[in-house]
């Protein structure tokens, strides 16, 4: 495999072979290797300044580069900065992706482990004759089959009706997607699976942190900075100990910086701006998204809350959440929860926040 591929794909194994036997302090403390560790620090850097990005040509400084930020990130140890790394990369492999070659495609999907399989020419004319309803009379070709776990496990986050089981034709297990839809659950495969890498050797960070001692103090205070800059620190007087578990785990991933489902987002936009918290506050609940975007997310709160689309969308209920797979009332041990007759989540908040407030009054 020639280096330019390796450069565009440096998770790739033969790209790791590269680094592999490389001992650390002559990767971080030599300076032979001092370009391509700045160029792998300012990578990690450039996730909340854009302006400290360092650009190279060379293919094996970039791949060396790309090790090196694993290594920073690891030292790190921040769940936040890890992920929206992991989904810089991610847009950038989908660019890479989306113009590649198909072979390069399927080396990249063996390599995320994500299953997939040739599709017979009988699926190809049955598509023809039977296209999906969302891509009618629009230019769409079927590039490959996809094991519908591997589909699940990835396309859960996407939005858009491509990425609903659901509305799937199943073939024996396995769904036929376009190569534009291959490419995004090829690109969720990678955050998933970089992630992981990560904190799987979270025991290596004591080891790292005297390569990059400086370096961690100004990435901590530029993300803190950063999030500061956006993020609100209540809900006025929204009483957060009434919010249902789910709206809490919800909130809780936001601020570990998990990526969220659409679904997700749409109930806690809807349910804050129910309860009377400004677009303003809810917009900036999402500053530790990994994907968080100032532009984009206001429109966003905008357009769910009605000041764009003039349509105010309801609250998902209890039912409708447990479809999305948002419910949690089966490992949060909330009595309340657990009422049959407990079917919506504002319901949950007013009776939880009228039984704080007595509560409150009765201790007083």
């Amino acid at each position: 495999m020639n280096i330019r591929t390796l450069a565009k794909y440096p998770f790739l194994p033969e790209a790791l072979n590269i680094v592999r036997n490389m001992d650390l302090d002559e990767l971080l403390a030599s300076p032979i290797y001092e370009d391509a560790k700045d160029y792998g620090i300012a990578k990690v850097i450039s996730c909340f300044d854009e302006n400290a990005r360092v650009f190279v040509t060379d293919d094996e400084t970039k791949i060396i580069g790309f090790y090196i930020s694993k290594l920073f990130l690891i030292a790190l140890d921040d769940p936040i900065i890890t992920r929206r790394f992991a989904n810089v990369v991610r847009d950038e492999l989908e660019g890479y992706l989306i113009e590649d070659s198909s072979e390069n495609i399927y080396l990249v999907a063996s390599t995320l482990g994500v299953k997939y399989k040739n599709i017979p020419e009988e699926i190809i004319r049955l598509h023809r004759e039977n296209p999906k309803p969302w891509v009618a009379g629009t230019k769409y070709e079927l590039f490959t089959l996809v094991h519908f776990l591997d589909f699940i496990k990835y396309a859960s986050g996407i939005s858009g009706e491509a990425f609903k089981l659901i509305n799937q034709p199943l073939k024996d297990g396995w769904v036929p997607v376009s190569k534009e839809e291959f490419v995004k659950i090829l690109r969720e495969a990678f955050v998933k699976n970089f992630v992981k890498d990560i904190e799987s050797n979270a025991n290596k960070k004591d080891v790292l942190k005297k390569y990059f001692k400086d370096e961690i103090e100004k990435m901590r205070e530029l993300k803190d900075e950063y999030i500061s800059k956006y993020s609100s620190q209540d809900f006025g007087n929204v009483v957060e100990e009434a919010f249902p578990p789910c709206l809490k785990s919800i909130i809780v991933k936001l601020k570990n910086g998990v990526n969220l489902p659409h679904q997700a987002r749409f109930f806690l936009v809807t349910f804050l701006h129910k309860i009377g918290v400004k677009n303003e506050d809810i917009m900036k609940i999402f500053a530790t998204a990994p994907d968080f975007n100032e532009s984009m997310t206001r429109y966003q709160v905008e357009h769910i809350t009605g000041g764009i689309s003039k349509k105010e969308y309801e609250v998902p209920k209890c039912a409708t959440l447990q479809a999305y797979g948002l419910c949690v009332k089966d490992i949060a041990n909330d009595n309340l929860c657990k009422k049959d007759w407990m079917t919506h989540p504002l319901l949950y908040y007013k009776i939880k926040k009228e039984w704080l407030s007595k509560q409150k009054k009765s201790s007083e």
